[in-house]
């Protein structure tokens, strides 16, 4: 009977590790993905700043409203980046590690999954208005 409570015990443990494993590993792809996401944008932002200006100096009275809006959207994706980074840094620091912990993991897997849709959104949108800016100095 003893050795049939260790053999369970034991196929609990495997099963929580199994699990564990599967989801650091899900963790991992994730921040990965992220990072590429952020890799896409971060090239851009000089670019932001660079379209803004442009659009300054193509404002007349004719086309006011729509230069302030656009350069208003590219502050926004400026800002928004910087504001993502800022918070991924404070959830996930350069040497984060995460927990042992099955049900932890879950937990972060939950915020990182977060992190990614909004910079999944912002990668969508910086390059869209990047987009729209430049076709609007033609």
């Amino acid at each position: 009977m003893k050795s049939l409570w260790t053999l369970i015990l034991l196929a609990l443990l495997a099963s929580c590790n199994d699990e564990l494993r599967e989801q650091q590993v899900a963790f991992d792809n994730l921040k990965q993905q992220s990072m590429e996401a952020h890799d896409v944008i971060m090239p851009k932002m000089g670019d932001l700043m660079d379209l803004s200006n442009q659009l300054s100096k193509k404002m007349d009275s004719t086309n006011t409203d729509l230069i302030m809006s656009k350069k208003s959207e590219l502050q926004k994706a400026h800002d928004d980046m910087m504001t993502w980074m800022r918070d991924y840094s404070e959830k996930f620091p350069y040497d984060y590690k995460l927990p042992k912990d099955v049900n932890a993991v879950n937990k972060q897997l939950d915020v990182l999954k977060e992190e990614h849709e909004e910079i999944e959104e912002l990668k969508v949108r910086t390059l869209r208005v990047i987009d729209e800016a430049q076709a609007m100095l033609k």
